[in-house]
């Protein structure tokens, strides 16, 4: 089965700076494909955290699911405010498939999410270089961490990409109303 990966930038729509949801999701066995779904919803709950052990311990997964299952679960420790857990499980990922765009940029959503823009620029940047599926995600966050280092104009282009990539997702409409463009 092929996995599946989709940037889940979708709990940083729904809250700002709350990037513990972007994520990659992994459709592999059927631990992993529940671990998958808690980390699409945000269902941090212990089972669902046990599911993505199990999966992990016991399913055979395919390289690029086994590596999807790991940032899904550090989805999950995000999202529980295990950033140790969380940041562990995106360098395993990234051990498994150092390509995965989607982890860099989980390092990088974790690295905002701690107000530490300056170390997550080059993570976000380094997923960019790798295409993430939603690039338009990728440029909102890495114009979330520019503005958290006070590169405002960067910020600015960077949110007005974004929001030019996907006209009907309301975060970087949101981000951008609180800009003033003088001359």
């Amino acid at each position: 089965m092929k996995s599946l990966t989709l940037a889940a930038g979708v709990a940083l729509v729904a809250i700002p700076l709350s990037t513990a949801d972007a994520a990659v999701y992994s459709l592999g066995g059927p631990m992993s494909r529940l671990c998958y779904e808690s980390a699409l919803s945000r269902d941090a709950r212990p089972v669902a955290m046990e599911n993505c052990d199990r999966s992990i311990r016991e399913e055979s997964l395919t390289v690029p699911d086994r590596a999807a299952t790991y940032v899904n679960r550090g989805i999950l420790h995000m999202v529980r405010g295990h950033g140790v857990d969380a940041d562990a499980d995106f360098d395993a990922a990234l051990k498994l498939d150092g390509d995965l765009p989607d982890a860099w940029l989980n390092k990088g959503f974790l690295r905002i999410r701690q107000g530490k823009g300056r170390e997550a620029l080059p993570l976000i940047e380094e997923g960019i270089k790798r295409g993430p599926q939603r690039q338009a995600l990728a440029l909102f966050a890495r114009g979330v961490a520019n503005e958290q280092m006070g590169n405002y104009r960067a910020a600015y282009n960077d949110l007005r990409q974004a929001r030019e990539l996907e006209p009907s997702w309301s975060m970087p409409s949101e981000y951008l109303a609180r800009y003033r463009v003088g001359r």
